[in-house]
């Protein structure tokens, strides 16, 4: 009787080994499936906004100017371009007289791999940060009377693309 409990223990033992091998292996060579999804970020526009009026301009002159560019978004992010501008027309300016529009325009400035900042060295600006960048505002030769001492306001468009 002693030997039949041995052999039943040692019997109980092995099969022990054997679920205990068999649900290990199991484990092993289990597979699942399913998939996984990723949402892409809405790109949000930046601002431009004047730093600077620059140096007071009169007919045939020019001034440099800085603006600042915003990039709002969480990623990095390049200037290609700037948009040329004009001055809009100012009905009433200095003494009554009208000061027509275009007698303030900036050149368009663009570089596709991005345009160098002019408070530093690079042409990127970081997730939520923002670059300044030059201009030159010049004005026309003939301008009427009616723009002096006046403030142009220049639209700018700016173009960015992702430094990401």
């Amino acid at each position: 009787m002693k030997k039949l409990g041995k052999v039943l223990v040692v019997t109980m033992v092995f099969v022990g080994i054997l679920v205990a091998l068999s649900a290990a292996l199991a484990s092993w060579l289990a597979t699942g499936s399913g998939s996984g999804s990723a949402t892409a970020t809405v790109h949000t526009n930046s601002t431009i906004a004047s730093d600077t009026t620059g140096a007071a301009l009169y007919p045939g002159g020019t001034a440099t100017i800085t603006v600042t560019i915003s990039n709002p978004n969480p990623y990095p992010e390049v200037v290609t371009s700037i948009s040329a501008g004009s001055s809009a027309a100012i009905a009433s300016g200095y003494n009554s007289e009208a000061c027509a529009a275009a007698n303030v325009t900036t050149a368009s400035r663009s570089n596709a791999s991005g345009l160098t900042q002019s408070d530093n060295p690079t042409v990127t600006i970081a997730a939520s940060g923002s670059g300044t960048y030059s201009l030159t505002p010049s004005m026309i030769a003939n301008a009427d009377d009616g723009c002096q001492n006046q403030t142009f306001n220049i639209p700018l468009t700016a173009n960015l693309k992702s430094a990401a």
